[in-house]
């Protein structure tokens, strides 16, 4: 268990993922890769890929939200007294949230017999998210008057997954291709933390508060035992209840199909990761419970001075707590993974082949979290070996923009793209002002 607290922590930490498609691949005629954004894409040689890694990050909300300019050229917090409750949480969306993805392709090989060309390929896959809700800002701005507070929708969850996928395109002439990829995934581990319920009542003579919350954890290492008390506990683990088998199982497809009605013209269409996981989880349970404090203003000297308001503090904070503790119950879920549908066309200048225009549009399913974006697209591409694109566009929280380039030498090729928001970072970070789509690309693959 500690080992993978220690990975789900790093994933995070190494952020500042969610799975996107390589969008540019459309645009880029010398990259290998393509079947993985639509798999109709085909190549004329037979390859074999040394590794690909992808990262998505996205959230929407940014550090201006935070950040106030003033006069004298100085800057203040969201929380300092010159800044209006109203403009700030105006400014917050109902739920903030980030996710993100990690996707590193171990090993590809595509080879071509006759119309058809057949891919098969190992990945490693990570996903994870967390989510929290306005109302905690407003507790942060507010303070403790008498108000109700609803922190439903405080979360976090993250899975890791190994994926083995055959693809398979075909042209049926020469105006359609179509393709399909079928992957196989195997489970390694899964963690989700949903607050389905916290509704919190603040007011001069007393809080309540009232908690509900969902626990769903695997882990490939150890097993979380219950305390004496019959809750789970992170700081009781067993090694003797390892499984042998995955901690999940799951099957998805990708179906695609490009179309070139006119000379130069290439309209495509694409779904990805249509499926779904079937995770068991042995550390599993639920929480619930009603906790109320009235405050210690009626505490004499005497009280103090024997310790009993330590008593008095501890006990209300084991009530507090104890809202929060798990009851185990091992369940198994069954998931949808966040899937993509591509939409993109291609248009070669007459006047000048290598160079071409055209467009995307994505949308990206993940439990609440939707995304849509539309770019548009500049492509040259003078040699087989060099390719280059650029585009720029809008998504569901902003302007974005991005660029990518394909090289090879000899037999090698390497592909680098990047694509982020319009916004800027805070000065000597990476923190990012407006909220932002950030992916990063990198691979590289052999000719055969």
């Amino acid at each position: 268990m500690r080992k993978y607290l220690v990975i789900f922590a790093a994933l995070l930490l190494a952020a500042s993922v969610q799975a996107q498609s390589f969008q540019q691949a459309f645009f880029l005629d010398g990259y290998r890769l393509g079947y993985r954004y639509n798999p109709a894409l085909q190549n004329q040689d037979s390859f074999l890929s040394i590794g690909q890694y992808e990262s998505q990050i996205r959230n929407n909300f940014g550090a201006a939200s935070f950040l106030y300019p003033r006069e004298n050229n100085w800057t203040v917090t969201a929380f300092h007294s010159t800044v209006p409750a109203e403009k700030f949480l105006g400014s917050l969306p109902d739920q903030s949230f980030f996710n993100g993805s990690i996707s590193y392709n171990l090993v590809s090989y595509g080879w071509r017999k006759d119309a058809a060309y057949h891919t098969l390929e190992v990945n490693a896959r990570a996903f994870y998210m967390a989510s929290i809700p306005k109302d905690i800002f407003s507790i942060l701005k507010q303070g403790t008057g008498a108000v109700n507070y609803s922190l439903g929708g405080l979360g976090v969850g993250g899975n890791a997954l190994v994926e083995l996928a055959y693809g398979y395109s075909r042209k049926l002439s020469d105006i359609i291709s179509v393709g399909a990829r079928v992957k196989l995934m195997a489970g390694i581990d899964a963690l989700n933390y949903q607050v389905t319920r916290f509704d919190l009542t603040l007011s001069e003579e007393e809080y309540r508060a009232q908690v509900e919350a969902n626990l769903d954890l695997t882990s490939r290492w150890k097993k979380m035992r219950t305390d004496e008390e019959g809750y789970l506990s992170l700081l009781n683990l067993s090694a003797k209840d390892r499984w042998k088998l995955p901690s999940g199982a799951g099957l998805a497809v990708d179906l695609g199909v490009v179309v070139t009605p006119l000379e130069g013209l290439s309209l495509s269409a694409s779904i990805v990761d249509l499926g779904g996981m079937l995770w068991y989880y042995g550390n599993a349970g639920k929480s619930w419970g009603i906790t109320y404090f009235s405050g210690m203003e009626d505490l004499s000297l005497e009280e103090i001075q024997s310790g009993s308001i330590k008593d008095q503090f501890n006990d209300e904070l084991d009530a507090l707590l104890g809202s929060f503790k798990i009851k185990p119950k091992s369940r198994t879920d069954l998931g949808l993974i966040p899937f993509n549908v591509n939409l993109a066309a291609r248009y070669e200048l007459p006047v000048y082949r290598p160079l071409s225009i055209g467009a995307t549009g994505n949308y990206i399913n993940m439990k609440g979290m939707d995304y849509m974006e539309a770019r548009g697209v500049l492509a040259w591409n003078p040699w087989e070996w060099l390719g280059v694109t650029a585009n720029a566009g809008a998504g569901t929280h902003g302007a974005v923009w991005g660029a990518a380039l394909n090289a090879g030498y000899r037999n090698f090729r390497v592909t680098v793209g990047y694509s982020d928001g319009f916004g800027g970072t805070i000065p000597y970070t990476s923190t990012p002002l407006k909220p932002n789509n950030k992916m990063v690309t990198f691979g590289l693959t052999y000719d055969l």
